[in-house]
């Protein structure tokens, strides 16, 4: 006879695995399939050219701080 921890593991997994399928059937039901040219006939493009942003790198620097009575040095 299995314990009752493992039993209500199994329930709980059982739940999630229906609250999961109950999720991703209404969002499948509510998602228009598009199929067809990348662009419409009317010029609107449904793919957008990504923007590359270029961010400077941070410095890191060497920072030390109490913790729990013991000194604890680490990069920030």
């Amino acid at each position: 006879m299995p314990s009752r921890r493992a039993v209500l593991a199994t329930l709980s997994s059982a739940a999630m695995a229906a609250a999961g399928l109950a999720v991703a059937a209404s969002t499948a039901s509510a998602a228009v399939p598009n199929v067809g040219p990348v662009s419409a006939p009317d010029g609107d493009r449904l793919v957008q050219e990504a923007q590359a942003v270029i961010v400077a790198p941070r410095r890191r620097r060497r920072v030390c701080w109490w913790r729990r009575g013991r000194r604890v040095c680490a990069w920030r």
